[in-house]
């Protein structure tokens, strides 16, 4: 797995949860809905325990083709790493960027209408013999907890040849039908990162060092470093020139 998508699953796996009596019986009841709709569909579906940090990842004959058995439980990641290893990197930072935007869109609403949306994209899947075929990916978290966690994750994978390439994700409520704005998730693109990171984000990507940066801010190479690692932090990538792609695609520089 990247080391992004790592930065990620800790933000999710790193939530405070709360625990019910009917934990148990609601996952499985959320193992129940993912058989069902890899054998469905043809496709794949995965349960995310957020708060195990493990996957549950279910085949149809389509995940057979890409190598997968029936089922796999990993149990040392949420995240289904199987799946995220045959996908291209530019792509798999697309995901990145949705489900990062999807997560702060979910805080903004009611707890309890959390699990009505999703977030779908295009992707790629690389198959053993080397060719790729078109996939439309959604994100849904199926349970939250009380106190707004997001505890069970719903991720599917089917076929989709009409995808000639990667388009930028989108958001329905899968209980109207109706599509999210784009306006109403993109304005948290804004708030990811104060002026001044935005600023240092941005001779970053013109190549500018952190000492000729201190020197025209005329703040310390301490206080940079600092924003710097903040700057990660926030975006949930490990290196800087993660954060200047991420930077680009978001637009927050230019």
């Amino acid at each position: 797995m990247k080391e992004h998508e790592l930065r990620l699953k800790t933000l999710l796996t790193g939530q405070q949860f709360v625990d019910d009596a009917q934990k148990d019986e609601s996952l499985e009841n959320a193992k129940e809905y993912a058989y069902a709709y890899a054998q469905a569909t043809n496709g794949i579906a995965v349960i995310s325990d957020l708060q195990q940090d493990v996957c549950y990842i279910y085949s149809g004959k389509f995940g057979h083709a890409l190598g997968l058995p029936d089922y796999t439980e990993n149990s040392s990641s949420a995240f289904e790493s199987e799946i995220f290893n045959t996908i291209p990197a530019d792509e798999l930072l697309e995901r990145h960027i949705l489900e990062l935007r999807f997560y702060h869109f979910l805080q903004s609403i009611p707890v309890e209408e959390r699990p009505d949306y999703n977030a779908f994209c295009l992707i790629h899947l690389c198959q053993p013999d080397g060719t790729t075929l078109s996939v439309l990916h959604t994100i849904r978290y199926i349970i939250c907890n009380t106190n707004g966690s997001l505890w069970l994750g719903l991720c599917t994978y089917v076929p989709f040849p009409l995808a000639h390439g990667l388009v930028e994700g989108c958001m329905t409520n899968t209980r109207t039908g109706k599509a999210v704005d784009s306006e109403q998730y993109l304005q948290y693109d804004n708030l990811l990162l104060s002026k001044r990171q935005v600023e240092i984000l941005s001779m970053l990507a013109k190549g500018v060092g952190s000492k000729q940066i201190a020197d025209k801010l005329n703040i310390s190479v301490h206080t940079v470093s600092r924003h710097r690692q903040d700057i990660l932090s926030r975006l949930r990538v490990t290196n800087t020139a993660a954060a200047v792609e991420i930077g680009f695609r978001m637009h927050l520089i230019h």
